[in-house]
């Protein structure tokens, strides 16, 4: 009977010890905490958060990572009630309170991004990438906000480091592809594409996108045997490959091929808008334009979401069809809305197919000083007449639309029949170096009589990108001659000579910075000819100093900002300018060299190592490859 008590009292001590246990504040808070995440599976937000409130009271507080949850859940629930400032509002606190969590600075700046408050968006993703340099979801942020501004530069720059820090990650590298193809890169965009596309075969954004770089191209033949080469299509994107069908039949001038593939989705309603703007194009093309017209009327009327576009390329359609009264009643109603300063060529060139040049020019009388010289620019190569503008438009039209072989056409045809005008040449030179013919374009304008300030400089960029020296150097000192203060062309005298006749290098730069104290890239070369070539640290003084004074993002300026400190032994100061430099250009060989070179000074073998056998791995020459060689043949296996 003893021996029954003691077990019942140690049952009731067994059990008051896990009724105690459980009831902690730590227990009762991770059981609220996994019943919120259970919930937030489930995507039932209500009992979620009821749950994390529960969480709370047990505890009272909560850890910074389940605050970080608890927001998410909180904007979650704000953005399905469209409440966006909400959601930046409590982000806003949260990083306040949290700072050094990434997570949360990220999420700063999608909100503040979808509100358009830049100064908000862009510190917030610094500082994530200063918690963590390699930060997978503010690299990709910063590469998708950057390409969206138009800014492919800014943006190609940070999916190429995402792409070397992870080389085997489709996520990574699909953005670049893209990026890549919408700054005309075609080939090195599919060494991309076809790389993905090993990894992961069924990854249909890649084979869209490959199918694109083949028509920009125009390799109609090529973008058809990726199509015919797909399989298990997801319904998904079965629109977007009817859409790419289309594009390779128009593009071959098959136009009744082309529509038959759109046909089983022309039905104007909001997720068909690709589809029916194709159709519309594919009307252009064969000189349809009141078919074209009425399918953006009926683009327009979906809402105002789509009304601006549809207006806009009605605009250029109106013109082209010998319709500009109706035009120009377009564009003035678009530009109560649109402020852009291209609006103000459009409204422009719609007086002057009417016939009210007076107008055009009391409108840019009205306007700023600084809007003045632009728009009487673009008036001076308009001709008052409806064919030559429709010309224009149609121009405009095509490449607005990215049809880049129709507008090349298209500006071909306006300078056969105007060869003398200025915006035709223009026009056509422009886009004949735009698909790399330098020989074509520079053939015109070189043949012009008495070519102006204007067409000499462009002139001189064909022969510049043509890698034709001899011209390029001709052509630059009777500029330098005819016209002594102009910015730029002893900048260019200078580089051309670098390795014939330093004297000259120096006169050149020299004069160049007397008219702009500031060029850095005279700055630069300046900088390294004496202190790295010449070893004559002194006299590179007061041109590094400016440099390490403007703060450059220039990888080249920091790369030499770093080595001529790492060359006066100064290599801790080098380091971050090398680093920094990487972050900008990942694949930069000389860069890798550097600072491979300093880390072995900082004692730092192993990663200096790695950054040698990059820079030697590169198929890129750079200066000192050799000693690079050398040094790293010193750190043994």
């Amino acid at each position: 009977m003893k021996k029954l008590g003691v077990l019942i009292l140690l049952f009731a001590l067994g059990g008051a010890t896990f009724i105690f246990y459980q009831n902690l504040p730590s227990k009762r808070f991770a059981k609220h905490l996994g019943k919120a995440r259970l919930f937030l599976k489930e995507k039932n937000y209500a009992a979620a958060r009821e749950e994390y409130q529960k969480a709370y009271t047990a505890k009272g507080v909560y850890t910074p990572y389940v605050s970080l949850e608890v927001l998410s859940l909180s904007n979650r629930m704000s953005l399905q009630a469209n409440d966006v400032k909400s959601a930046l509002d409590n982000t806003r606190l949260f990083v306040k309170a949290h700072p050094d969590i990434e997570e949360g600075q990220i999420l700063l700046a999608q909100l503040a991004f979808q509100q358009g408050e830049l100064e908000t968006a862009f510190p917030a993703l610094e500082a994530a990438l200063e918690i963590n340099p390699y930060s997978f979801p503010a690299r990709l942020l910063l590469t998708t906000v950057r390409s969206k501004q138009g800014r492919l530069d800014l943006a190609e720059a940070q999916g190429r480091i995402l792409a070397t820090k992870y080389p085997d990650s489709v996520e990574a590298l699909l953005p670049l592809a893209e990026i890549l193809l919408q700054e005309n890169q075609t080939v090195e965009s599919r060494k991309f594409l076809t790389k993905i596309l090993a990894k992961d075969a069924k990854n249909n954004q890649a084979r869209l996108l490959l199918v694109d770089s083949y028509l920009k191209e125009r390799k109609p033949d090529s973008a058809q045997k990726v199509l015919d080469d797909w399989r298990d299509i997801d319904p998904e994107h079965i629109l977007a490959l009817q859409l790419r069908k289309a594009k390779i039949y128009s593009s071959m001038s098959k136009f009744g091929e082309a529509k038959a593939a759109l046909e089983d989705f022309s039905q104007v309603k909001e997720g068909n808008i690709p589809i029916v703007s194709e159709l519309a194009m594919i009307h252009v093309k064969q000189d349809q334009y009141e078919e074209a017209l009425s399918l953006y009327q009926r683009i327009g009327d979906l809402g105002p979401g789509q009304r601006m576009g549809a207006q806009t390329m009605s605009f250029f359609l109106n013109l082209k069809n010998q319709n500009p009264a109706l035009a120009l009643e377009t564009i003035k109603s678009m530009r109560v809305l649109d402020k852009r300063p291209v609006v103000m060529n459009y409204l422009l060139a719609a007086y002057m197919a009417i016939g009210q040049e007076n107008k055009a020019r009391e409108y840019i009388d009205q306007q700023p000083d600084s809007l003045k010289i632009p728009l009487n620019e673009f008036m001076s190569g308009l001709i008052p007449d409806k064919d030559f503008i429709g010309q224009w438009a149609l121009f405009t039209y095509f490449a607005m639309n990215h049809e880049d072989l129709y507008a090349l056409k298209v500006t071909q045809e306006m300078y056969k029949r105007w060869p003398h005008n200025k915006m035709a040449i223009t026009l056509y030179t422009s886009r004949l170096s735009g698909i790399g013919a330098y020989t074509d374009a520079a053939k015109v304008l070189s043949t012009l009589p008495n070519p102006d300030l204007t067409y000499q400089l462009a002139l001189l960029q064909i022969y510049t990108n043509a890698k034709q020296p001899e011209k390029t150097l001709a052509l630059a000192e009777k500029l330098s001659r005819e016209h002594p203060s102009l910015q730029g062309i002893n900048n260019l005298l200078g580089d051309a000579w670098i390795k014939k006749d330093k004297t000259k290098v120096f006169v050149y730069y020299e004069k160049e910075l007397v008219l702009n104290p500031e060029n850095q890239s005279v700055l630069n070369n300046l900088a390294w000819e004496y202190a790295i070539n010449q070893g004559n640290f002194e006299k590179a003084k007061p041109y590094f100093e400016k440099l390490k004074a403007k703060k450059s993002k220039d990888p080249r300026i920091l790369d030499t900002v770093g080595w001529i400190l790492a060359s006066t032994g100064k290599s801790q100061e080098a380091e971050p300018y090398f680093r920094h430099g990487l972050d900008l250009a990942p694949d930069y060989p000389a860069l890798h060299y550097h600072l491979g070179f300093i880390l072995i000074q900082l004692g730092k073998k192993t990663e200096a190592i790695k950054h040698l056998d990059l820079a030697l791995g590169s198929k890129d020459s750079f200066e000192g490859r050799k000693d690079a060689e050398k040094l790293r043949a010193q750190q043994g296996a």
